[in-house]
């Protein structure tokens, strides 16, 4: 497929970021909605690197949700944030933040506030979870850039980024394998280089293939490892049948009961039409079945995105892997019915695209 590339990385040094958290700080300084503004994550390349914002907020709110963007800020503001997030939330979500996920945070303005901090079994659990949440997840919207038409650079450059980091997840667990090495090796050369060298963009298309390989074999591993603990399922588990995960508009996650090694090449075959997959194992389904099974708007919208359904024994999950799924939705729910009650239609810290 011939592509088009959009959105170029800005030029942009450090600087630049202190002048928008500056301009952030001065323009959100006497809104009472606010308890405090924290920044998620680091800048490593200026004009690349995104800004992630947690805006800490009063259980109810007079500010509507323009008034959380930087559409009446600066241009240059508003484009280097462009690709960024705000998240947002009450106090009682934010002092359990940890337990959601490895959140890296610092305040930018307002109280400092005082969060939970797991236990370091927890902690081990939130880690093994959070694969399962994010790289199927990640490979499909890397699947979604290749097959499409026009490719926004700086996005797929912080996507590729945060891929990494789970790479790095599963390079601690399953120790550290070359070829995802080089995927991180490379993304951070193209997130370097792209203002000295130019014309990036065939290294480009060829470091998100290299991506999406990895990730597919990392899952396979990370299955195999898995299996001979139980530190995930206790019993065995198959599905009666292909079971799919609508995630997004037209982006699934299929659970299969076939025993291949080349999910890859199953999901290229099916992907077409503007609908795109990510295959996986049936063993990863009761990740998401407990996800599901939960009381609340968020979990019973996951669940009306499972076709068929298929129901599982809870008992078969690990008893702490299982209290830390449900604690993570059970806080993504409190997050969301926060949301709903202010009328905010974006800001959710985990499961967006159920919201």
């Amino acid at each position: 497929m011939t592509h088009s590339f959009f959105n170029y990385p800005q030029q942009a040094i450090i600087s630049d970021y202190n002048d928008v958290r500056s301009a952030i700080i001065e323009f959100y300084k006497d809104n009472k909605d606010i308890i405090s503004i924290y920044e998620n994550g680091s800048v490593s390349t200026p004009g690349i690197s995104d800004l992630d914002l947690i805006f800490v907020l009063n259980d109810q709110i007079n500010t509507a949700e323009s008034g959380f963007n930087l559409s009446n800020m600066s241009s240059f503001a508003h484009d280097l944030f462009e690709d960024g997030t705000v998240m947002k939330m009450p106090l009682s979500v934010f002092k359990n933040i940890l337990y959601l996920d490895n959140f890296n945070f610092h305040r930018l303005s307002g109280e400092e506030l005082i969060v939970n901090n797991p236990t370091e079994l927890d902690g081990k659990f939130i880690k093994l979870a959070s694969i399962v949440d994010w790289v199927p997840e990640r490979i499909l919207k890397m699947t979604s850039i290749l097959n499409s038409k026009h490719i926004n650079i700086t996005y797929t450059l912080c996507l590729l980024h945060s891929f990494g980091y789970s790479l790095k997840y599963l390079d601690n667990i399953l120790d550290a394998k070359e070829e995802s090495q080089q995927v991180i090796s490379e993304t951070a050369r193209l997130r370097g280089e792209w203002h000295q060298i130019g014309s990036l963009e065939e290294d480009l298309i060829r470091c998100l293939k290299k991506a999406i390989d990895i990730g597919y074999k990392r899952l396979f591993d990370y299955e195999e490892y898995l299996r001979n603990g139980n530190d995930y399922l206790v019993e065995d588990f198959n599905c009666d049948g292909d079971v799919e995960l609508e995630l997004y508009n037209n982006h699934f996650i299929r659970f299969t009961s076939q025993k291949v090694e080349d999910y890859q090449s199953i999901s290229c075959m099916v992907s077409w039409n503007d609908k795109y997959y990510v295959i996986l194992s049936d063993y990863f389904y009761p990740h998401f079945a407990i996800l599901a099974s939960q009381a609340g708007k968020l979990p019973e919208r996951m669940l009306s995105k499972i076709s068929p359904r298929q129901s599982i024994d809870p008992t078969i999950v690990n008893d702490t892997y299982r209290d830390n799924l449900l604690q993570k939705m059970s806080l993504a729910e409190k997050n969301a019915e926060f949301l709903r009650q202010n009328n905010l239609k974006t800001g959710l810290i985990k499961y967006g695209f159920h919201f």
